[in-house]
């Protein structure tokens, strides 16, 4: 008797390992690419008022809203550009600015649940917000 409960035990276990489901993660805190062309690409994200600000090197270029289209799909409303992004089970997605990496997508990754911001003002944050006109 000992031994079918610890063989139903085992079976147990195993059924709740194979039918696993990993939550999705949702767009929330501090997202950052890798340096592309000397440039990195920063995203913050605070759910509760459903905003965002867009960074190049620590400089402010878009701010806005967002919204949840459907699975994992994303539409940000900026007040310089509009973007579409997917959030991939890794917690990461992928934005295209033309003028940076020959249009190609540059993957940002999440690096805090908090959201983060730069108070330093910068002298040429409009050179950097025409990197995406």
């Amino acid at each position: 008797m000992k031994k079918v409960f610890i063989l139903l035990f085992f079976v147990l276990i195993f059924i709740l390992v194979m039918f696993k489901h990993d939550p999705q993660p949702s767009l929330r805190g501090f997202y950052e690419s890798e340096r592309v062309e000397g440039y990195i690409v920063q995203l913050s994200f605070h759910p509760e008022e459903k905003s965002f600000i867009e960074f190049i090197d620590n400089r402010q270029v878009n701010k806005g809203t967002y919204q949840l289209k459907k699975d994992n799909v994303y539409q940000l409303n900026g007040d310089v550009q509009n973007i579409e992004l997917t959030l991939s089970n890794e917690n990461a997605f992928d934005v295209v600015i033309e003028k940076l990496n020959n249009g190609k997508p540059i993957q940002v990754i999440n690096i805090s649940a908090i959201p983060s911001y730069f108070s330093t003002e910068f002298n040429d944050v409009e050179a950097y917000k025409e990197l995406l006109n």
